[in-house]
């Protein structure tokens, strides 16, 4: 979090910074490294735009026990976000329906606006954002994967994000910010009625920061 904050200080025209721990951390962080890296959250929090990436990873969380792990530690970065007023960045990997039931339960409870990141993978939990009002975002997938590009459609036009998920790789290819005109360009020329501008993506984007 240190780096990011570093990062939006030598580049502020360009870097909003996201601040939180990321639930695969939760695994490594000893009781000491945690309470540090949650104590600099605390006291950083206003400073960041949103809280994140934070969320649930049962990919390594495999046990009940380390579950409840990542549970607890999401809860308590939920409740800094609440408290600053920041909306939510979330990641979702094998724990799809479990962190998209912990996106609306913050939003409802808050009123603050949550986004699941990378979390175009079922149309029938994309239904239920869209009416709950849960920010989603795509990423390079529908560069390659015409199943990932017509499943975006199903996310409401005046919900969807766009990202690059850097430096995921992508067909061997590590992921880069400058690949987010193009995936922008993918989604746009293709939504069903025209109903995606680019100005409409920057609008979700401002609204989802409380910018608008």
């Amino acid at each position: 979090m240190e780096q990011t904050l570093r990062l939006r200080d030598a580049f502020p025209e360009f870097v909003l910074p996201g601040l939180g721990i990321h639930p695969v951390n939760v695994f490594s962080m000893s009781p000491q490294e945690w309470e540090r890296a949650f104590s600099f959250l605390k006291s950083h929090a206003h400073e960041a735009s949103c809280i994140g990436e934070i969320g649930l990873d049962f990919k390594y969380a495999t046990t009940e026990k380390e579950q409840e792990k990542q549970r607890k530690a999401l809860h308590v970065q939920m409740e800094v976000a609440a408290d600053n007023h920041l909306p939510i960045n979330l990641h979702s990997r094998r724990a799809l329906r479990q962190t998209m039931e912990e996106a609306i339960a913050f939003h409802r409870n808050t009123g603050l606006p949550a986004l699941l990141h990378w979390f175009a993978h079922s149309e029938k939990l994309l239904r239920r954002t869209n009416r709950e009002g849960i920010f989603v975002s795509v990423g390079p997938s529908i560069l390659f994967s015409e199943e990932a590009l017509n499943l975006a459609y199903t996310i409401d036009p005046q919900l969807i994000l766009v990202e690059t998920d850097t430096p995921v790789p992508f067909k061997g290819k590590p992921a880069s910010p400058a690949w987010v005109g193009e995936v922008a360009e993918r989604l746009i020329a293709n939504y069903p009625q025209n109903q995606l501008t680019s100005s409409k993506l920057y609008g979700n984007t401002q609204r989802f920061l409380q910018k608008a």
